[in-house]
Parts: C-alpha cells; structure tokens; sequence
C-alpha cells in the first residue's frame, strides 16, 4: 500500500465512521446516555404520580395546621384569664422564630383586632379566607365564640422561582444530569475495550494490509483521537491495538520535536493546523522506561468539502540507528585519540628504529639513508656537502684500564659533546665502535675543518668523570672529487686514520694527504689479491627496497639479514676502509635476496627440509647473484655474496670453488656471520644454541669451513659489542613495529576518506606482515577487517576493527617506548 493508498483509506474510514463516531454530532456513547437517561426520567416521573415520591408542600401544610391549633390553645387559656398581653407575647414569639410566619393577629368576635404581631393588618387579606398561605382558627370562652386566631404565611409556590424548588422536578434533573455523565464515561471505556470504534468501519483487508507495514501508521480525528492503529504503532506504545481507537494520541510520552530550526508542536498538530504535510520530524517515545527515536510523517486527511477530517500518519523507529550512529561517533571519537597517539609513538619508534640505542646519535643504516638523500640535492644543485670522522684516542686502553661499562659512559659523553656542538641541519652517526661520523650540509672544505676542530677542542676541553678524553678527527668535502657517498666517507676515514698516525688529537683534511698516500690507512687485505677499484656507486635507497621486498616475503629472513650485517661490520671494523666495510654491510645485508623466487611450499616450511626442498633452496644463490648484478652492476658486491658459501680448507661439494685467502675477505667475514646467526637463532624444528656453544662450534670448524684468524676476530667483536648491548625478548625488531605503525596509519586514513577497497587492501598488508612475524592477534583482527571492508562493508563494524587494530597496534610499541633497548643496529 503506497502513501496515497494509505491516506485514501484514511478518508474512507473517517468518512464512514461519522455515522458511527461522528466528528461533529453526538458519538456513540453520548446518544447511548441520553437514551438510558430519558428512560430514567419517565420511570421517576410514573413513581412520582403513583405517590411514591414524598409531598413537601403537604407536610409543610400539615406543620402550619398544627401550629395554628397549638397557638389557638394558648390563646383560650390567656383569654380565660384576660391577659391580653400573653397572647400578643406568644403571637410575636411565633412570627419570630418562623421565617415561613409573616404575621399573627387575635381578632374578637365582633371584627375588632385585640393584638397583633408583624404589621398584621398590612399582610392579612380578609376576602382570601383560609388555605396554605392564611389561617384563621376559631376561640371558644366558657362555650361562646370569643374571637379567632388569624396567621399569615409565606406562599408555597415560591413566586416565579417556584419550579426550581419543586422536589420532584430537582430530582429529575439531577439524575438526568449525573446519569447522562456516569453513562457516557461508561459507554466510552466500554467501547474502547470492544473496539467497536473501528471494528464496524474498517475493512478487515485495510486493517491487514496495515498491519503488515513495519512502521507504526495511525489514523487521527481532528481532535487527534486514535480512529485506527497498526500492529506496529501498537507494539510501539506497548498497547493492544484494540485498545488504541478513542486515545488521545498526544497523550503519549512523546519527547521533541526536534525541528529544523524551530518547535511548532508535535507533527499532526501542525499538518491539522497548516493544511500541509509534515516530513522527517524526529520525535523521541519513552515507554516503558526505554527511550525510542522515530521519524514522524503526518498529513492532513480532508473531506469532500475541503475540511480536516483528521491526519493520517507513520511512525519509523530509528532507536537502533540512532544507537548505532551513537556507538559510531563514540568509535570515531576515539579511533580519532589513538590515532593521534599511534601517529605520537610512530615518531617516537621512528627515532628508536634509527638512532643507536647507547648513545642516541643516528645509526649506520638511517644515516645511510640521509647520506644519499643530501649527496644527490648536492649533486643536482651544486651545493657543497662536509663529511667529518671523529675516532676516541685511545679507546681500547679505557675500556682495559676502566671497563666496558666505563667505556660505555664515554661514548655518551662523546655523543652528547657532539651532538651540542653541531648545528641542527648536521648529521651525527655513530658509525662503528668508538667511531663519528658527522655530515654536514651546505659546508665546503675550510668551513668543515673550522667544524671539526671545534668538535676536536670541545671534546678535549670537557671531561668524562676523572677521565680527560681527546679524538682523531678527519675531513673531507664534496668539492674534492668524490664520486659517491662512500668514497666521500673513505676520504675522511683515511684523513682519520693520518690524525691518528700524526700524534692523535689533532685534524686533518684530505687535500693535505691526497699527495701523500704514506699517511693514508694502510691496506687491510695484504693476504688477499688486490681487486679491481670499484667505482659503480651502490645506491642505499635501492637496498633498504629489496630488504623491505624481503621483510614482506619472510620476515624472519630480512632480521636475520640485518643482524647479520650488524656482526660483519663490528668484525670488519679496522680490517677494512669505509668504502670496503659499505660493500661488505650491503652484500649482508642482500645475502640472502634470493630467497624471494623461491616457491612459497618451501620457504615457508615450518619444519625440516627433504633433501629435494634443499636443492630448491640452494636455487636461491643464483638468483640473488642475478638479482645483485642487475641491482647494482658491482662486481665486488656480488663477488662477496657469491664466495661467502666457499669453505676456507676447500669446499667438498665442488673443490674448484675458491679457497683459503682467495676467498674475499668480505665473503670470509660473511661466512663466519651467517654461520654464528644461523646456530644461536630459534627455528620452528629445534631451540637455538648459546653463544658460548655457537663460538665452540665456528672454532671446530676453524681452518676447514671458517678462516681460524677471523673467527677469533669475530668472536671478540661479539663479545665486545653484547658488553653494551641489553638483554631483550622481544620476539620483533623496531623496523617491524614500526612498519606496522605505518601501516595502520595509512589504514585509519583510508577509513577517514571511506576508501574501503584502499581499506581492504591495506588490512591484507597488515595481516600479512603481521603473521609473518609472529603477532597473531594483529593478523587476525587484520584478516577480519579484510573481508569486512571487502563486500558490503558496516561502517560500525569496520570502524570497531580499525579502533581494535590500533590498540593492538599500541600494545606492540610498550616493548620499546618504556625504554626496552634492543640492539638491533636498525
């Protein structure tokens, strides 16, 4: 039934229902009353006529009688005795205490008026003679007539007013009046309870169809009483619809309206009033103690003649909306606050990911990054660009005389005398062990030399403690013909190395040893064939791509990677240039690259591999040495990952593969790493070793697999570095929280722009990368919001889940905000 449907049956019902409920005349109930009262009235007025209903006049009648006899009496006895002033006494006495008396005179016989009482000859009417209003009783004196008594009284009729006093007629009037009342109220409840306001007008088939509408319809007459209600209206106000035909419809607990821009009363009010519809009123209903929220339509229903016959109109429920839309802002709200405070410890972790955990100056790989980043703006716009290398004068004396922890402090003090020195747009790194590196952009050469003798002077100038502490420092500039960012750094790690070579605390630029390459470091590979000089630059940006690709494939395989690359440079470190130890750290780094074509079956096996799925694994040597080549066309880079596999004693498998010192220095530092990494960590089929117990296997193996010399070199830069390094279990590194930082802020705007493909997309990112680290509940409230945001999404639904999310979110980040250190070097 549509709108106009409904409203024609509204006319219809109104219409035929004025012959039953009529708006104008008499309803039912009353004309019901008036009959029952008419009947009421003929059967008082038969009682009355048959005597039934008592006669006042008569007894007041008979009153009178006996009170002229009674006086009568009294005046015979003062007659007898002469006293003429008794009966004028007891006739004054008389007119005064009854009001009905007017006046009372003793007359003698032959006419003459002896006494009187109340203006007697005025009053008394001698041609009226007797009856109810005068009285004349006779007065015997020893058997003769001696005078009369004469009394005059009010009438009965009480003049024109009579007919208001006449008993019978106040009675009738009264039951007639208090009858009609009673009966009405009566009939009234009475035809409400068996419906037959509506029951005898309404088609069945109008009261079915409406009944199976959801939302609530009622039909008004103008006086805004129920004519008819569906099932919904019923169950809306908690009533019997049977009971509703007759009610008052505003009598309800209605709330509002809620109007736009105004409150002109509730919606019928206003159709009845303005003659116009009125939509999308929102009203609120409070039944029951709950609170309902409905949007109100009404419009007028009129006559044939133009006039109101009442309102017809439609009650939708938004409560469940509306609650919904509650919860909703609610969610928003605070998907808003943790949003904010993901996005606050996303900074945060960002600086933890990229600074050094001991002292807070920027690591190796993030200052890589920034080191890339400033050399090509430099590059395109011909700025100049400062490199600086700071190294601690005899550092391995104070951490022999001291200790470590000592040592430790040291380096703080270095850092934090460093990092006060320089201006905000410089760079401080700490690059290995007891090694700076500070860059400096839009610094030439002679400005960089000025900066670096300041550090140099300030450092010297303060002391650690009890401890007076002086530095190496060398300097290098843009303008001296490096090609790369790691030849700049080579340049300054070799003008560090003749400060050091020069008498220490002192600084050298490279323009003053660049014709004196006694000064410079030495070589380290003296055992080793010289190789070809690299000059193809290695872009940084370009590795932390693949490694992200690799983190994405499988995680656990881009940590170790990472930590692998952390023990080849401590290792490295005085046996190699800068320039070297860069290539060695991205060749550990990528060692591993290969991996990623291998099929998904094998790689990510959770348990031991058959002997075929190892000959698949192995595939992945070729095609990272594939990758590299095309990567980065570095001969000494993928030379270092393509022997790194090259047993020192010989490989058996395939004895024509390099051995002993032909084997790259790099590749035999990257060995002895993957090796050590490989034994101490955790792997779905067994528990990983000790380092006491991965040392004792790399040293049993020393001279066949490893070089014997560099594994006790390695083994010292192990324990060196865990000497400063804190404990952790924390089963995830900083760059895995904070990818899943990231992820989840990119995921919270894809929510604000309701991108929910974009949404979809990224929840299956986060699920991925979140399983494949291990952090289960973040994966799978992940995969949830996937298929959420993915087919007919609820917004509800997919706000709770991002909400989730970034708690989840912010409980990963409590292992390291608190201030948990975790060396990963990251």
């Amino acid at each position: 039934m549509n709108k106009r449907e409904s409203v024609f049956h509204s006319s219809f019902i109104l219409q035929h229902q004025e012959a039953v409920y009529p708006v104008q005349r008499l309803s039912p109930p009353s004309r019901v009353s008036l009959a029952f009262v008419c009947l009421t009235a003929a059967i008082l007025a038969i009682a009355a006529v048959a005597g039934l209903v008592p006669d006042r006049n008569g007894a007041i009648l008979d009153g009178r009688k006996a009170l002229c006899e009674q006086m009568a009496v009294h005046a015979s006895l003062a007659a007898q005795r002469g006293d003429l002033a008794a009966v004028r006494a007891s006739a004054l006495a008389a007119v005064r205490r009854n009001p009905d008396i007017v006046s009372a005179g003793v007359r003698a016989a032959d006419g003459r008026l002896l006494t009187e009482a109340g203006d007697h000859r005025l009053h008394w009417a001698p041609a009226v003679g007797g009856g109810a209003t005068q009285m004349r009783v006779p007065i015997a004196l020893q058997g003769q007539l001696w005078g009369h008594l004469e009394l005059r009284f009010r009438p009965l009729d009480g003049g024109a007013w009579a007919p208001l006093h006449n008993p019978a007629l106040l009675l009738l009037a009264f039951v007639a009046v208090t009858g009609f009342v009673a009966y009405s109220v009566y009939l009234r409840v009475l035809f409400r309870k068996l419906g037959l306001a509506q029951s005898s007008v309404v088609p069945r088939r109008v009261r079915t169809t409406l009944n199976t509408l959801a939302e609530g319809v009622v039909i008004l007459d103008k006086h805004h009483r129920i004519a008819l209600a569906n099932e919904a209206f019923a169950r809306l106000v908690g009533l019997p619809a049977a009971d509703l035909p007759g009610r008052d419809v505003s009598e309800f607990s209605w709330t509002g309206p809620r109007v736009h821009g105004g409150d002109a009363g509730l919606p019928w009010e206003r159709a009845l009033g303005e003659g116009a519809a009125q939509t999308g009123t929102i009203l609120g209903l409070l039944q029951d103690r709950q609170a309902h929220t409905l949007s109100v339509n009404s419009t007028p229903i009129v006559g044939e003649d133009g006039t109101p016959r009442g309102a017809f109109a439609t009650f939708d429920n938004l409560t469940t909306i509306e609650r919904k839309n509650a919860h909703l802002r609610k969610l928003l709200q605070k998907l808003k606050v943790s949003r904010a405070e993901v996005r606050r410890q996303n900074q945060e972790l960002k600086v933890l990911a990229t600074r050094d955990p001991l002292t807070g100056c920027l690591n190796r790989r993030a200052f890589f990054g920034e080191f890339e980043t400033h050399w090509s703006a430099s590059a395109r716009h011909a700025l100049p660009l400062g490199c600086i290398m700071v190294d601690i004068d005899h550092f391995k004396g104070i951490n022999d005389t001291h200790g470590h922890g000592v040592g430790d402090q040291v380096l703080q003090h270095i850092a934090a005398t460093l990092r006060s020195l320089v201006r905000k747009t410089d760079l401080v790194c700490r690059y290995g062990g007891e090694e700076f590196c500070i860059l400096l952009p839009h610094t030439d050469l002679a400005d960089s030399a000025l900066a670096a003798e300041r550090y140099r002077a300030g450092i010297e100038a303060s002391r650690c403690g009890a401890i007076a502490v002086t530095t190496s420092v060398g300097v290098s500039a843009l303008n001296l013909g490096a090609h790369e960012p790691r030849e700049l750094l080579d340049q300054a790690d070799k003008s560090l190395y003749a400060a050091k070579r020069g008498g220490r605390n002192r600084v050298v630029r490279w323009d003053e040893i660049l014709d004196k390459p006694e000064l410079a470091r030495a070589e380290p590979r003296q055992s080793a064939p010289p190789g070809p000089p690299c000059d193809v630059a290695i872009p940084f940006h370009a590795v932390t791509a693949l490694l992200s690709a690799l983190a994405y494939r499988h995680a656990d395989t881009a940590e170790h990677s990472r930590r692998v690359a952390d023990l080849c440079v401590a290792t490295a470190s005085g046996l190699m240039t800068q320039s070297e130890c860069y290539i060695l750290e991205v060749a550990a780094t990528l060692h591993d690259i290969g991996k990623l074509g291998v099929p998904d079956a094998v790689l990510l096996k959770p348990g031991p591999l058959t002997a075929d799925e190892w000959k698949v694994i192995r595939t992945h040597e070729g095609i990272g040495d594939e990758i590299l080549a095309a990567a980065f066309t570095s001969d000494e880079l993928s030379e270092i990952v393509r022997s790194h596999h090259c047993w020192y004693g010989g490989s058996p498998h395939d004895p024509d593969l390099p051995h002993g010192k032909d084997i790259p220095l790099g590749a035999r530092i990257l060995m002895i790493a993957d090796a050590y990494d490989a034994i101490v960590s955790d792997r779905v089929y067994r528990k990983g070793r000790s380092r006491l117990e991965a040392f004792a296997e790399l040293r049993r193996c020393a001279g066949v697999q490893f070089d014997p010399d560099l594994v006790e070199r390695f083994v010292e830069a192990v324990l060196a570095r865990d000497e400063t390094r804190a404990p952790t279990a924390v089963p995830f590194s900083k760059q895995t929280a904070l990818k899943i930082g990231v992820q989840i802020e990119k995921l919270a705007s894809a929510l604000d722009a309701e991108d929910h493909r974009g949404l979809a997309t990224m929840a299956g990112y986060l699920s991925a990368t979140a399983r494949a680290h291990g952090l289960a509940p973040i994966a799978e409230t992940a995969a949830r919001l996937e298929r959420s945001a993915g087919s007919n999404p609820n917004r509800v639904e997919v706000t709770q889940l991002t909400v989730d999310l970034l708690d989840l979110c912010r409980a990963t980040y409590r292992c390291y905000l608190p201030g948990v250190a975790e060396d990963i070097s990251a």
